[in-house]
């Protein structure tokens, strides 16, 4: 019904001139793309009314230039649907076309083999795609069941201490320096009283701070509470009050949009000078 109503709407303004589209919409001028849409689809009906006395064929000719970023053109033959690409070579190269191409006929097939499939879970990748995928995704290892994710971090410091363990916009650290940084955290989260089964929260912005919060929470041996400083003040009080946590690691900068709440605030950044006075 909302289809019907949308398609009959636009047939009754199916005559409008195209000058008096452009001035009721007013895009701003670019001569580098077409401002009222970039991607057309257009399918022909077949070709049907000639004489049967005549003979015809369809010339394709190369105008070497795209009216738009991408066109599909589809057409009814007597031998099928027949499909023809067109694009702007700036934006895109043979290979990914042909990849489009793979993409279509493959949602084309799933639409056929099951029509009352939902389209999100129609399949796009092609079968060798779908096969790239899963070697991809071959990334099984066996992994230390006796060891904690701390643990294992410190052993690749030995290995590697000088090698670069992160990296955040124009800041880096080495696994040696997160090391160092997330023991001295743990070591003064240790004096307030963390140890195992102490939750600790920890509400920052993407940042080194971060991972270094999280690590030095599991080295002094409590449990992080992850907090997204994006939540609705509603949603990170009950969520301190709910898990009560004796102390919460965030930002200065974040400090007056956090709600009130029973624990200890520890800031990773003002308060750094404090905390690297330990061992």
């Amino acid at each position: 019904e909302r289809v019907r109503e949308v398609a009959l709407g636009a047939f009754a303004y199916q005559d409008l001139p195209f000058e008096k589209l452009v001035e009721a919409l007013q895009p701003e001028r670019n001569l580098g793309q077409n401002q009222l849409f970039q991607v057309a689809f257009v399918l022909q009906p077949p070709m049907s009314g000639f004489d049967t006395m005549l003979n015809w064929n369809q010339l394709d000719i190369d105008t070497e230039t795209a009216k738009f970023d991408l066109t599909l053109e589809l057409q009814e033959t007597s031998e099928g649907i027949v499909g023809r690409f067109e694009y702007s070579t700036d934006l895109f190269n043979a290979e990914t076309i042909e990849r489009m191409v793979g993409h279509f006929q493959t949602l084309l097939e799933g639409i056929v083999t099951n029509p009352e499939q939902k389209i999100a879970q129609l399949p796009l990748l092609t079968e060798w795609e779908r096969q790239q995928l899963a070697a991809w995704n071959h990334t099984e290892t066996d992994y230390p069941k006796d060891a904690c994710i701390h643990q294992l971090f410190e052993e690749q410091v030995e290995k590697s201490p000088d090698a670069i363990a992160l990296v955040f916009e124009e800041q880096q650290l080495t696994y040696k320096e997160l090391n160092q940084r997330a023991n001295q955290l743990a070591h003064h989260l240790r004096n307030l009283g963390v140890g195992p089964e102490v939750l600790v929260g920890i509400c920052v912005e993407r940042s080194l701070e971060m991972i270094v919060g999280l690590l030095g929470i599991l080295k002094a041996g409590g449990a992080y509470v992850p907090l997204d400083p994006a939540y609705p003040p509603e949603r990170l009080a009950f969520m301190l009050e709910d898990a009560s946590v004796p102390i919460l690691l965030t930002q200065a900068r974040l400090i007056k949009s956090l709600p009130k709440h029973q624990g200890r605030t520890v800031c990773l950044d003002t308060d750094w000078e404090i905390i690297e006075g330990q061992s």
